[in-house]
């Protein structure tokens, strides 16, 4: 697929913009010398290891190793594609982009996202001016009232009223001169099987629904009164898929970042009404359960969850189905319970928003929660009840990643239905030998612990000041690129870095870090070059015989390193008895052992180059 916009531009954008300003939008940074510090924001650390260097354009965690430029900060921290992150630095740095080259399918799907937002913000800006100003918008404005919506919260989340005529948004469409087939495609009217259209909403209160950037994507109508169906909603279109949306977060996004929390509810008054209320980090599923793309859109903002469905068997259901996808995207989820026969909105408007916020507050972890659910559910006196609540609590107990988590809860499960707690534990097993296909066994602690982060110390030295040279000064990338070559590199991910920066320089291009990583599409070697760009060479007066001794050592450990691969190799031929391969094998090692004697000379290396990197 073509790239939207040109290497130029977005070369333009990274050197315009300031990454250190930037970030520092995001999260607080600290001066520390030259660069900038920070608690990264990709993980959890006491002491700040997150460095942004606004001479190099980068930013790199030493903790978890995460690092990268303006762009590649944004796609992280807001969990957002290329496009999208491109779009906000150029915006943030006031940097004008231009259209985005398209193919003929790619500007054809652009140009009907386009079409169909203008209509969904003409049709919020209609409806929502009827129930300010239209004498017979009057119910809705009541309704609202009676519900504790302000004008400037009814402002706030732009709610309009719907005409109750079949084509009062037609008639208002007709005046803009906008074709009927572009609204057709919008979902806005509805096609008659005799010809025509009518309007798809009619006499109803309308909330519109934003994307995370508050541009209007879709709508919900609900009627006054207690016919049915209650709620219409908008269908799927080019730019709206439900289960990739969340109502209000455009709204409260500010404020789930500043709790670190975001309470779920399920529907548009179960969001507004607390909100009104001063309960402000919440937003609305649009539907009975989370699904994978929502949880990963709250992702964006926090990892901590509150779910607070309504207390009925859909919600508690609602609940369960979004709780193993909850625990997959390693989010720190709790389930609050509210009264029988109550929701988010009346419970707020007959308790308060304390009582709500206590309720909250007193919210049960996920295991809990599941636990006390199927005790409810299931004779848990029974064995039959046992064994069906065993057989559903495991596969949760299972998803969690720490032994420590998964055996406390095998205790809490079997105390809590009154089993033997090693057969419990038993059954566990059984449940990862029935995913894996394996036979009945311990589980290996060591292999669930998850990978640290690929420190540097685990590459050559040699080859570390190489790269970090070639990062520093491009001047060198022509130099070495005629000394050594990718192959006379060990490390693979080096080779790869290498192979790249050498093409790179060939086409004409700048090798300066933050630029490298926009065409690098393996994050392994952007986080690599992230760190060596953001150490410092120290007492480095000759960077010339610096160079000469790198390249010396580089070829020489190639050599070691050939050597001791044809030694274990000897050694295999000489066990199987395969003398051809064994004196083809001999005859490379002497050649090699003579070349390591003719590069002695050259290849002494002084101590103090280890302590460059």
């Amino acid at each position: 697929m073509p790239r939207l916009y040109p290497d130029t531009v977005i070369s333009d954008v990274l050197d315009r913009c300031n990454i250190a300003e930037l970030i520092a939008s995001y999260i607080p940074l600290k001066r520390a010398g030259r660069n900038f510090r920070a608690n990264c924001p990709f993980h959890a650390e006491k002491t700040p290891s997150f460095i942004v260097s606004s001479e190099k354009q980068i930013f790199h965690c030493f903790g978890c190793g995460q690092g990268g430029n303006a762009i590649t900060f944004v796609m992280q921290y807001e969990k957002v594609g290329f496009r999208d992150a491109l779009e906000t630095v150029a915006n943030r740095c006031g940097i004008p982009l231009p259209e985005p080259e398209m193919t003929p399918g790619q500007k054809g799907r652009e140009d009907l996202k386009k079409t169909l937002q203008s209509l969904y913000e003409q049709a919020a800006t209609f409806y929502h001016t009827r129930l300010l100003n239209a004498p017979q918008a009057q119910k809705t404005r009541i309704y609202l009232q009676k519900r504790g919506i302000s004008k400037e919260t009814a402002a706030r989340f732009r709610l309009g009223s719907a005409p109750e005529e079949w084509d009062g948004l037609i008639a208002h469409f007709k005046k803009q001169n906008t074709p009927l087939s572009a609204l057709d495609k919008s979902g806005l009217v509805v096609a008659k099987e005799n010809g025509g259209y009518y309007d798809r909403y009619r006499n109803r209160i309308m909330f519109p629904i934003a994307d995370v950037k508050g541009r209007v994507i879709a709508f919900g109508g609900r009627v006054l009164d207690e016919s049915l169906p209650k709620y219409i909603n908008s269908p799927e279109t080019a730019l709206y898929i439900k289960g990739k949306n969340l109502f209000g977060l455009d709204v409260s996004k500010d404020y789930v970042r500043q709790e670190d929390l975001a309470i779920v509810v399920e529907g548009y008054l179960d969001m507004i009404v607390p909100f009104e209320a001063g309960i402000k980090n919440i937003v609305a599923s649009l539907g009975t359960a989370l699904t994978e793309d929502q949880i990963r859109l709250i992702k964006r903002f926090t990892n901590r969850v509150v779910m607070l469905y309504d207390p009925d068997l859909a919600g508690e259901l609602a609940t369960l189905r979004a709780l193993e996808l909850l625990i997959k995207e390693e989010m720190d989820v709790r389930i609050a319970g509210l009264p029988r026969g109550e929701d988010p909105d009346t419970f707020v408007r007959r308790q308060g928003p304390d009582a709500l916020r206590q309720i909250i507050q007193d919210a049960l972890p996920l295991f809990d929660y599941k636990l006390n659910f199927l005790v409810n559910k299931y004779d848990v006196h029974s064995t039959n009840g046992k064994d069906r609540i065993a057989r559903e609590i495991l596969p949760t107990i299972k998803q969690f990643a720490q032994h420590t988590t998964r055996a406390e809860y095998v205790k809490r499960a079997a105390a809590c239905i009154g089993v033997d707690e090693q057969a419990l534990l038993q059954d566990l097993y059984a449940v990862d030998a029935a995913r894996d296909g394996s036979e009945d066994r311990l589980p290996d602690t060591e292999s669930l612990i998850a990978l640290e982060h690929q420190r540097l110390t685990e590459i050559p030295i040699t080859e570390r000041m190489l790269v970090k040279l070639m990062l520093e000064e491009m001047h060198l990338v022509d130099r070495l690129r005629h000394l050594i070559g990718p192959s006379d590199f060990i490390s693979e991910k080096m080779r790869k870095i290498v192979t790249f920066i050498f093409d790179f320089f060939q086409q004409g291009n700048t090798c300066k870090p933050h630029v490298l990583m926009h065409y690098l599409d393996d994050d392994d070697a952007i986080n690599i070059i992230a760190e060596l760009a953001a150490l410092d060479i120290h007492n480095c007066p000759n960077k010339e015989k610096l160079i000469e001794d790198c390249v010396h050592r580089l070829k020489r450990d190639k050599i070691l390193h050939r050597c001791q691969e044809l030694h274990n190799r000897i050694q295999e031929a000489q066990s199987c008895g395969n003398q051809n391969t064994l004196e083809e094998l001999i005859l490379e090692y002497n050649d090699l052992i003579k070349l390591r004697s003719n590069e002695a000379a050259g290849s002494a290396v002084a101590a103090k180059s280890d302590r460059h990197v």
